[in-house]
């Protein structure tokens, strides 16, 4: 390097926040702690309905067996987040269809046990790839294996009835569909809405945090949240030409991403007393806009911003909100859009040999056909409880979360086996079936939030009474004896294949994704000096915040493992910190830098140094950092990147 650099002593304490202590993994006890959720109880009355009404609808025409089987598909509703309509109405539509073919392909190969074997692995598989690509929350595999291990235990003599089950299946989540969707009646814009809300929300504690341990946490929940409404607004299919209400909440979004942008690039500029001010307005537009609908007009709170003490720009940020509220027309301005490429680019990308989606999914399928290879090599009734049980207890998303599951999995099952056989006691028929469904169902998804345990005290019974009803003579015993040992080895499989075979995977590849992403930030920051093409600089920021946010979540997998590589690479915690405000940083300069030719080819190496030292978890080879004098912020990122690196893994 040349001789116009100088030593990484550059003081930059009074551009950085203190970096909070790393996170750390929940022990055994969390798997009995309650979490403080609200409970939906929207959603899980809506749940019952859809596993209820296919039975009363059988019972009403005489056929419970058939109320039974349709009921099945009423587990379609569990896969209802909080999405827009528009995207919602295709997401149940195609995990209807999911939830049917398993449930067809289980009737038609009920007698063949090598292929149920096989096709349980190739279930769980292709469902978690699907929905760790695509990085849609919900149950993921989970009832699409129910629906599949549920089938093969119903008869279906020949060809015809196996298509009349499918057909029922189809029928119940067809209802669930309707359910999902009612709400659209009522308030058709609401899930964007609440998206735009939740990120104000969540902005607001981002100010709040401004020179607090807790700042780069609250960036990262900010920048997740951001994501999450710009995502909903695309997923809405806004038409903002045709509905001026559509437009109305653009504009919000878009000033949210204005908002975080400024308060990123001037954060050293406020001072606690501004901070909380400011946090405070915020939280007012979240709350105004919890409940915006068409025509509405919300509360003026233009004076209240007049009279704060803060720069003309974000007071001008914070009235053009206030503006959009009270329905004025505003200019639009350009700010960071986030995207989430097609689906097709997404479940591409996810396919390479170092792709964790990839991993997890063979992971999973690879354990599900072990379970499933166990359960049919014994003579247990019933045994594709085994293989079903081990489906929930593998979707803890780190191998600590995996082994809470089983845990809980195990009591809340055993105890739900209690309640289980109190209610085949007895012996309910025709309306007390759907009633009791109800019940649980609902029960299930209301508590389910608070503690998982405490979710599958209602799980069990609920769907061994759709599954087992037309069996009376054999439910007591297949309650208190079969299923207590179906539970206890499919969750002591699922434990130990993840922990076999799963234990390292997320700190294997921590070090590398994090040299991946400094080198990313070292190749954006040249292209903001020399790029004229503002579509590509969009496609670029949209890939390098993609990649911040993944890297956290990568890290909190990490201490989810039982390793000493996991406990080593907790000394990785504060380049993560630095790395993810370095990236922030850049990817608030909407405006482009101009480094000379001389600036560039330093840059080049001192990222390659940052990124090389990163992957192979030493101190980065450097004397010296380069000095950027008209972009002192982003020099003191730089050196406060490299002063996190000295450490040795």
């Amino acid at each position: 390097m040349s001789d116009d650099k100088k030593s990484p002593t550059y003081n930059h304490t009074e551009i950085h926040h203190k970096i909070e202590a790393s996170p750390k993994a929940p022990g055994i006890k969390a798997a009995f702690r309650f979490n403080h959720a609200s409970s939906p109880w929207v959603r899980g009355i809506s749940s019952g309905l859809s596993s209820s009404l296919p039975i009363l609808i059988g019972i009403l025409f005489d056929h419970l067996q058939y109320g039974l089987i349709a009921s099945i598909g009423g587990f379609t509703y569990l896969y209802t987040k909080d999405e827009p309509y528009a995207q919602r109405a295709v997401k149940l539509f195609l995990a209807l269809l999911g939830v049917t073919l398993c449930f067809t392909l289980g009737s038609l190969f009920a007698d063949v046990a090598w292929m149920k074997t096989i096709l349980f692995g190739v279930i769980g598989a292709v469902s978690v790839y699907v929905f760790g690509a695509l990085k849609i929350p919900g149950p993921s595999a989970m009832f699409f294996v129910l629906s599949f291990a549920v089938s093969t235990s119903i008869p279906a003599p020949n060809l015809q009835a196996v298509f009349l089950h499918a057909g029922l299946v189809f029928l119940g989540g067809a209802l669930s569909w309707c359910i999902s969707m009612s709400g659209w009646l009522i308030n058709p814009r609401g899930p964007e809405t609440a998206a735009v809300a939740k990120a104000y929300r969540q902005l607001a504690s981002f100010v709040g945090s401004l020179g607090t341990e807790s700042f780069h946490a609250e960036q990262h929940k900010t920048v997740v949240e951001l994501r999450a409404a710009e995502t909903a607004m695309k997923q809405a299919k806004i038409n903002r030409k045709k509905s001026s209400f559509a437009h109305r909440l653009f504009l919000l979004n878009q000033k949210a991403e204005g908002l975080f942008i400024f308060v990123m690039a001037a954060a050293n500029d406020f001072n606690p007393a501004v901070s909380k001010k400011a946090q405070a307005v915020i939280e007012t537009f979240a709350s105004e806009m919890a409940t915006l609908k068409k025509h509405k007009k919300i509360r003026d709170v233009r004076e209240e911003i007049e009279e704060l003490s803060i720069k003309e720009e974000l007071r001008t940020l914070l009235l053009d909100v206030n503006d959009v509220l009270q329905m004025k027309e505003l200019k639009e301005t350009e700010y960071i859009q986030f995207s989430h490429g097609t689906i097709r680019a997404r479940l591409k990308a996810a396919f390479h040999k170092r792709s964790y989606v990839l991993k997890n999914a063979l992971r999973y399928g690879i354990i599900m056909i072990i379970a499933a290879a166990v359960a049919y090599t014994t003579n247990i009734p019933r045994s594709y409880w085994i293989p079903l049980t081990c489906a929930g207890v593998m979707l803890g998303a780190t191998v600590r979360a995996t082994v809470q599951r089983g845990i809980q999995r195990s009591v809340g099952t055993i105890l739900g086996i209690l309640i289980g056989t109190g209610i085949l006691m007895l012996e309910p028929t025709g309306i007390v079936i759907a009633l009791i469904v109800f019940v649980l169902q609902s029960t299930i998804e209301i508590v389910i939030v608070k503690n998982y345990a405490l979710g599958t005290l209602f799980i069990t019974p609920n769907a061994l009474l759709i599954a087992e009803s037309g069996h009376p003579d054999k439910a007591i015993s297949y309650f208190t004896s079969a299923r207590v040992i179906d539970i206890v080895i499919g969750s002591v499989i699922g434990v130990v294949g993840t922990v076999l075979i799963f234990k390292r995977a997320s700190s294997l590849r921590l070090p590398y994704l994090l040299g991946d992403v400094i080198r990313k930030e070292g190749q954006f920051l040249e292209m903001l000096s020399t790029e004229q093409d503002e579509e590509r600089i969009k496609r670029e920021r949209n890939k390098l915040q993609g990649e911040l946010v993944n890297l956290r979540a990568l890290y909190d997998n990490v201490i989810g493992e039982y390793s000493k590589t996991a406990v080593k690479l907790e000394g990785l915690w504060p380049a993560v910190v630095a790395t993810q405000q370095l990236g922030y940083m850049l990817l608030a300069s909407y405006e482009g830098y101009e480094l000379s030719e001389t600036e560039k080819r330093e840059l080049q190496e001192t990222f390659a140094q940052l990124a090389a030292a990163a992957e192979q978890k030493r101190a980065p080879k450097l004397s010296s950092v380069p000095t950027l004098k008209h972009y002192p912020i982003i020099q003191g990122e730089i050196v406060a990147l490299y002063e996190s690196l000295q450490v040795e893994i």
